[in-house]
């Protein structure tokens, strides 16, 4: 399979490359080709020996646009690559390269190595992958959810129709655009938040809301559940994908009837007081017969506990109105801890409470509002007492670390499964247990904005059947007074 006429190291060049190669001079005959060649001829039916064959005699169903392709090379000396023709066989696809082989004297072209490469697999493969796209895209446009597609840079590549009808735009007027270019500005660190847990905690899904402008100025409440997507091969942030609910209506009406609940707790509470007064009086008259005075007691205890669900309410609403205040004053720490246990062993005499002080003394003062931290405080006890069997332990450590206040609450209950724990600390999310049915789903999220108003943090560790800890983490001097 040499020729004289081809330098020995070209020859040793294409004789061991994995592709079919030949050679033919100027009459179109060829005068090499490589092992890999003979077998392609031999898989495809063709002669195996064709030095000194003409390519017409070989490959007799050669078009004129191929040979046309070989006279101008011939003629200019211009390699040519000729991607994805369907040549020499029905069965594949190959990309052919022809290149030129020059004399050194004269500098005319006297031979054309042709070198054939199978892509049939990858150009299946490009198929499949633009059929699997067409079929994503019109999934994506039929979706009744706005869909937001993004690249790392938060630059869109694509949106659906549902999403356009929500925002106003045209296609045209969102592709290449951020996404930050549409969110309302007081949302804007929401967004920028998820966005550094996606590149620094390769946190993968997350669901938020955001506020978005539309064309027209006018603004549209939406859930979004963001999904990031990431290179397979070195983990690197290359887009995401945002599906879009719109929540505006949900949102209005969530208004309404917080504004509802909250002028009704308003209404009541001044009544309520009234008939606590009345009953206080009662309890205390000295005629009273026993029967008449446990029923006193009764109707005073059940008034209580409608000023404090009343009361509830009132912090509800603040909270959701962002009205919702602290009160912080300079505070010993330990004669804070010191009234606490005195109160909780009142309140609940007949349970086993262990309260451990770590690192308290008379010299630590911290800034909280001593009313607002009792009542977190009693909450996460009451709670423990409530969800735990009346003979199991409730541990409280109390602990002044690092500047800061650590509060740890924790029962031998029930715990609380996965499949609810994300509703822990939302509104009216009460979870009824096997000590504990009744419930209004306000006191963890009344404590948990307690705390965040204090500038601290909040956690639990559960485990069904096994109880669950409560902890919360106060800076001693907070700045933060509203």
């Amino acid at each position: 399979m040499r020729q004289d006429s081809l330098a020995s190291e070209l020859i040793s060049v294409l004789d061991a490359m994995v592709d079919p190669v030949h050679v033919i001079d100027r009459n179109l005959k060829f005068i090499f080709f490589n092992d890999a060649f003979k077998k392609w001829n031999a898989h495809l039916g063709y002669k195996t020996q064709v030095i000194g064959e003409k390519l017409t005699d070989v490959f007799p169903f050669l078009a004129a646009r191929p040979l046309a392709e070989y006279e101008y090379i011939f003629k200019t000396g211009k390699a040519m690559a000729i991607p994805e023709r369907i040549n020499y066989s029905r069965e594949g696809v190959y990309n052919i390269q022809r290149i030129p082989i020059l004399d050194e004297i004269s500098c005319e072209v006297t031979h054309i190595v042709t070198i054939l490469r199978d892509i049939t697999q990858n150009v299946t493969i490009l198929e499949a992958l633009k059929e699997s796209e067409r079929k994503y895209r019109s999934l994506i446009q039929t979706m009744g959810e706005g869909v937001w597609v993004t690249d790392k840079l938060d630059r869109t590549i694509l949106v659906n129709a549902t999403l356009l009808n929500m925002l106003g735009y045209t296609e045209g007027e969102l592709l290449g655009r951020t996404v930050t270019e549409f969110i309302s500005p007081e949302y804007l660190d929401i967004f920028k938040e998820v966005r550094e847990q996606r590149l620094s905690e390769k946190v993968a899904a997350s669901t938020y809301e955001l506020v978005f402008i539309t064309k027209n100025g006018l603004t549209v409440h939406t859930r979004v559940a963001g999904t990031a997507l990431y290179n397979a091969e070195n983990n690197e942030l290359i887009g995401s994908v945002g599906v879009i609910s719109d929540i505006s209506a949900e949102k209005r009406f969530q208004q309404l009837q917080e504004r509802f609940i909250g002028v009704t707790a308003h209404e009541l509470r001044t009544p309520l007081a009234i008939i606590s007064g009345y009953l206080e009086l009662l309890q205390k008259d000295p005629s009273n017969t026993q029967e008449h005075q446990e029923i006193y007691d009764a109707m005073f205890n059940n008034a209580s506990r409608l000023q404090q669900l009343i009361q509830s309410v009132h912090d509800l609403t603040a909270i959701k109105a962002n009205v919702f205040t602290v009160n912080p004053t300079k505070t010993n720490l330990n004669e804070f801890v010191n009234r606490f246990k005195m109160q909780i062993k009142m309140l609940y005499p007949d349970r086993l409470l262990i309260i451990d002080e770590q690192n308290i003394n008379n010299q630590i003062e911290i800034l909280i509002d001593t009313d607002r931290i009792t009542q977190v405080l009693e909450n996460l006890v009451d709670n423990a007492a409530k969800n735990s069997p009346s003979n199991s332990l409730i541990s409280i450590v109390v602990s002044h670390l690092e500047n800061s206040l650590h509060v740890m609450v924790q029962d031998e209950g029930t715990g609380i499964s996965n499949q609810v724990l994300f509703q822990l600390f939302q509104p009216f999310s009460h979870i009824p247990t096997e000590y504990s049915r009744r419930g209004t789903g306000l006191g963890l999220y009344i404590v948990k904005s307690i705390i965040s108003a204090h500038n601290g943090t909040m956690s639990v560790i559960t485990q069904e059947n096994k109880g669950s800890c409560f902890t919360f983490t106060i800076p001693s001097k907070n700045e933060n007074n509203a």
